[in-house]
């Protein structure tokens, strides 16, 4: 018999890491002989440094944390140079504006402090670009560093910080508990990637096998979540993974296959959307200097593989 491999990811815990939950659930990653362990993560610096460091194997992340680890421009030191790849697609997002109860506008949010996971990093400049459209410059306003989704919802219901950028299945939790959502976010600048799976570039090319045998497990958990008989089960996996209520898991799991979250079919990647996160870097990173063409940040020879190409 063939021996399992083992593969340490380190994820966002949430609706985006569904298809990893349903992998392990049904068996897609066994079926291939890896064994997926995963480690949730409280914040971007955490899960980069740790990746790059060989920790991890794989990570769940926004595209944009990659890129500015590339660039030098990440928050958190690491022992190795990076060397990262993205392998796969995963999906643009909703990032829903959500504030304290008594805030009802954009610009009531002049002179107050924001959560978000870091300050140059993942989704931060998505929320920038938003609030500039909105009339606040980064003089109007102060980003402080609290960690993910769950820890952002945390610091608003504590009343610490007037506003943060709230991802499903959080987002419905905290409409629910009276936050007032002051627009959603990625659609202030247009097709976006959001997340995707990277991993080491040295780390994939010498465990090709398992490399794609990650990726088309991960596919066919695409497939699966997309099969509308699949829904309730979905629906199950991902509140079981994340402790939540099935009532507040439904509208994630629907946002997967409708919407502006929904999954890429195949986990494809969704070029475009690549060229717009450099743009954001590019306008906003520190220090200011130019992207490298969106080749430069992926490698899709394993993806490829998976689907038999």
């Amino acid at each position: 018999m063939a021996q399992t491999q083992t593969i340490e990811a380190v994820i966002f815990a949430g609706a985006s890491a569904t298809p990893i939950y349903v992998a392990q659930a049904k068996g897609f990653f066994a079926r291939e002989g890896i064994e997926v362990k995963v480690t949730p993560t409280p914040n971007s610096g955490f899960q980069m440094a740790g990746l790059i460091n060989g920790k991890f194997q794989v990570a769940s992340t926004a595209l944009d944390n990659l890129i500015a680890y590339q660039e030098g421009q990440g928050t958190t030191k690491t022992e190795r140079a990076p060397d990262l790849i993205t392998i796969m697609g995963g999906a643009s997002t909703e990032l829903a504006l959500m504030a304290l109860p008594s805030i009802k506008s954009v610009s009531e949010l002049r002179g107050k402090e924001f959560a978000l996971d870091s300050l140059s990093t993942g989704y931060a400049f998505v929320l920038r670009k938003m609030l500039e459209k909105n009339g606040l410059m980064p003089a109007d306003y102060k980003f402080v560093a609290v960690g993910g989704t769950r820890e952002r919802l945390e610091a608003l219901r504590a009343g610490t910080k007037a506003a943060g950028l709230i991802s499903e299945p959080f987002t419905t939790q905290a409409k629910k508990e009276g936050l007032s959502f002051l627009g959603e976010a990625v659609s202030s600048v247009g097709r976006y990637q959001a997340t995707v799976q990277i991993a080491n570039r040295w780390w994939a090319k010498d465990n090709e096998k398992a490399m794609v045998g990650y990726i088309r497990a991960m596919i066919s958990a695409v497939d699966w979540i997309y099969e509308p008989a699949n829904r309730q089960e979905t629906i199950k996996i991902l509140a079981e993974a994340v402790k939540i209520p099935e009532a507040a898991a439904t509208p994630s799991v629907i946002g997967l296959t409708e919407g502006q979250s929904r999954l890429s079919p195949k986990a494809a990647l969704d070029i475009e959307g690549v060229k717009t996160a450099l743009q954001l870097r590019e306008q906003y990173g520190e220090p200011q200097k130019k992207m490298g063409a969106p080749e430069k940040y992926y490698d899709l020879t394993y993806y490829d593989k998976a689907l038999g190409k």
